[in-house]
């Protein structure tokens, strides 16, 4: 891996830039207000951060408290972020009491492992969530938040069925995982993280903007956990053979981290109170055809696609994990960066 990691801000404001001067404006309403972020060490928020950094550069002024573990180890990450005036960064656990004075009237809650590791324990798994809810809307009732967004999945829904594989599940869809089953820890976990804001925002008028987050590629994002594209584009790089563990049916779709970055911010700024959102891209595509996507654009000279000799067809049954964004969309959000330049940016920021 090499140093460009340092460079993150500088490398996606090439991309928020492309993305052009409208977005960046209607961006520009953070102006005067002061954000609380959790997850800031994320995936989810070193792609916030670098849009801030842009912003604060075009004259946009505002404050942000960011929650990490370790804020010291992510400046020696990260130094970039010990440049930003506008960025306070607090030592602390999103399951115990939020550090942060004063009021903070707008708030992005982003905090979520997403590694496999983290979800080995279910029961972990539904007690952190549970008890970082409990920790959120604590801050909010003592902060005075107006205005917040929650990360929630599209692992709420549940398993989406292969009707929505056309269109994606729509944003309203009334369905949602099994609570029987332990594997739905991580969906119900966020499931009620959204009731406990929904009954804070009862009793004290706070409006919540809900999403239901699917999945991502970009500059950043770990290319040695459990993601497939991340998988698929360090096996490329190394002049591996990108290995599938079944026939590659499944069906998935990706938005780039910078796309994502202008959407949390203008939903948390924008969207409708109460609105449900799905967040993620409408551009399907097989997990077979990912990685020969991946193979021809980053290793076309490599040992290609392996697709194991037991996997067998699936009969017309797919495994479908794919979002409706008409109502993005109609808030004049799309996906602005294609597959290919996304998955070529996410290769290019890894080898520096």
């Amino acid at each position: 891996m090499s140093n460009s990691v340092f460079d993150l801000a500088g490398f996606l404001g090439e991309d928020f830039e492309r993305l052009g001067d409208p977005l960046l404006q209607r961006c520009s309403a953070l102006d005067g207000h002061r954000l609380y972020l959790t997850g800031a060490t994320g995936f989810f928020g070193k792609s916030l951060l670098a849009l801030l950094a842009l912003l604060y550069q075009r004259g946009v002024r505002f404050e942000v408290t960011a929650l990490s573990r370790d804020p010291q180890r992510f400046l020696a990450q990260q130094p970039w972020c010990a440049k930003q005036p506008w960025l306070s960064l607090r030592a602390g656990d999103v399951r115990e009491p939020w550090p942060g004075e004063g009021s903070h009237d707008l708030l992005l809650h982003a905090a979520t492992d997403t590694v496999a590791s983290a979800h080995i324990n279910k029961q972990d798994v539904l007690d952190n969530l549970l008890a970082s809810a409990r920790q959120m809307v604590a801050f909010c009732e003592r902060a005075g938040v107006r205005r917040m967004l929650l990360t929630g999945s599209g692992a709420q829904f549940g398993a989406i069925p292969n009707e929505w594989a056309a269109t994606g599940i729509p944003d309203n869809a009334q369905i949602a995982c099994d609570p029987t089953q332990p594997s739905s820890a991580y969906g119900e976990g966020k499931r009620l993280t959204e009731l406990l804001a929904a009954l804070h925002s009862q009793r004290h008028g706070t409006a919540i903007v809900y999403t239901r987050c699917f999945a991502f590629v970009g500059p950043g994002l770990a290319l040695d956990g459990h993601f497939a594209i991340g998988n698929f584009i360090r096996d490329a790089l190394a002049g591996r053979p990108i290995q599938l563990s079944s026939a590659g049916e499944a069906l998935r779709s990706y938005l780039y981290g910078a796309d994502l970055a202008v959407w949390l911010l203008l939903l948390l700024l924008e969207a409708p109170a109460g609105a449900c959102v799905n967040i993620g891209s409408d551009k399907k595509i097989s997990i077979l055809e990912l990685a020969q996507r991946v193979c021809a654009l980053l290793a076309p000279n490599a040992h290609g696609v392996e697709v194991p000799r037991c996997a067998t067809s699936s009969n017309g049954e797919r495994n479908c994990y794919l979002p409706s964004i008409e109502m993005a969309k109609s808030m004049g959000l799309d996906v602005w960066t294609p597959l290919e330049l996304a998955i070529v940016r996410t290769a290019s920021f890894a080898t520096g």
